[in-house]
């Protein structure tokens, strides 16, 4: 008679065969699907309309949740066509707050901003990964604040707004908010709610597409930095918003303080040198080689061909997508510099191939 072996020698082995973790979470999604003992997953508690391409998103975390500081932001997990795919959204409320929430604006061709927009609702379970940024106040809080937002930018400044709101903030506060219109103002409520409520803010729309009588309108210049800021250089400032904007406002600020949360996207236009065709990319892991184009990032054209690696910010700033590039060269889309040949991290949402490659995927 034939005796099955039993290989595990050590009960630590038989744990971790048995992934004991693994099976908790799943009688516990079971019993609620917001419960976990390894991820934090949140129920979505409302779904509030902001304006016709963006929601507020109202969330209750599980047990997991550390918390967060006003101006940070959290990596957000959805699952798409079977494929679990994480972006980073600015937390819009106050931690204070009963409940958090992230405020999405619909991007162009955004397959996560999109699909929160038409498809999450009340009830549903959203998994969230541990916070991060350094957007936040200052501990010593200077007098005079100068907050200039574009579009959905305006999401990690109205939580900092709340928490000069808590903290009793006697300063003065100016708010330069561009948006194309007035019905693209987005947290409108809530921004007219904390003027209300206080004396030290000044809120400025300013309308880029289409006017409006009675507000400013046009672009960022230094003729509007000017009328409602005449002391920049004793004035601590916050920009965020759409990259073109940011970069015109550093450029307006020099020798100023200014904290910027400013998400670049790739420039895929970097000139680089290329042979003509394709090149090769070896899975050292999964032992697959493709042919790529190296007209786009790594993580775009693996995509492409039906691979799906961790990714998050998809703009190199998570590092969520990082892996081991063991032989080949690639290019920096980020700022154009181009790898040696050898052994490297790289972030695959902007790097591009310029030779064949050896990646550890």
């Amino acid at each position: 008679m034939k005796t099955f072996p039993f290989i595990y020698n050590e009960p630590k082995e038989f744990l971790k065969f048995l992934q004991p973790k693994d099976w908790a979470n799943f009688f516990l999604g079971e019993i609620n699907p917001r419960f976990s003992v390894t991820a934090t997953k949140a129920k979505v508690m409302d779904v509030i309309e902001e304006t016709s391409d963006t929601k507020s998103i109202v969330l209750k975390p599980n047990w997991l949740w550390k918390g967060f500081k006003s101006g940070q932001h959290v990596p957000v997990t959805v699952e798409i066509a079977g494929r679990r795919i994480t972006r980073f959204y600015s937390l819009s409320s106050h931690p204070s707050d009963k409940y958090i929430q992230i405020t999405v604006k619909r991007q162009k061709g955004g397959l996560v901003s999109n699909f929160i927009n038409q498809n999450i609702k009340k009830g549903d379970i959203l998994e969230l990964g541990d916070v991060s940024g350094d957007f936040i106040l200052t501990k010593e809080i200077p007098k005079q604040l100068l907050f200039i937002a574009g579009g959905s930018g305006i999401t990690p400044i109205h939580s900092l707004l709340k928490d000069l709101e808590k903290s009793k903030y006697d300063g003065k506060v100016t708010l330069l908010y561009f948006v194309r219109s007035y019905d693209d103002i987005i947290l409108k409520t809530s921004l007219e709610k904390i003027k209300s409520n206080v004396k030290w803010l000044e809120i400025v729309y300013v309308f880029s597409d289409v006017p409006k009588e009675g507000y400013e309108s046009g672009f960022l210049t230094k003729e509007i930095l000017d009328k409602y800021n005449k002391d920049l250089k004793s004035t601590s400032v916050y920009v965020c918003g759409p990259s073109p904007m940011q970069t015109k406002a550093l450029s307006l600020l020099e020798g100023v303080n200014v904290k910027s949360e400013l998400f670049l996207l790739p420039n895929q236009n970097v000139n680089h040198v290329k042979k003509e065709g394709t090149v090769d990319v070896f899975l050292t892991l999964s032992h697959k080689t493709i042919q790529v184009k190296g007209e786009k990032s790594l993580l775009e054209e693996l995509e492409e061909q039906g691979i799906y690696p961790q990714s998050g910010c998809r703009m190199g700033i998570c590092h969520t997508c990082v892996c081991k590039k063991q032989t080949g060269s690639v290019t920096d889309l980020s700022n154009g510099e181009v790898s040696e040949l050898g052994e490297e991290n790289i972030q695959i949402c902007v790097a591009r191939a310029e030779s064949n490659l050896e990646l550890e995927l």
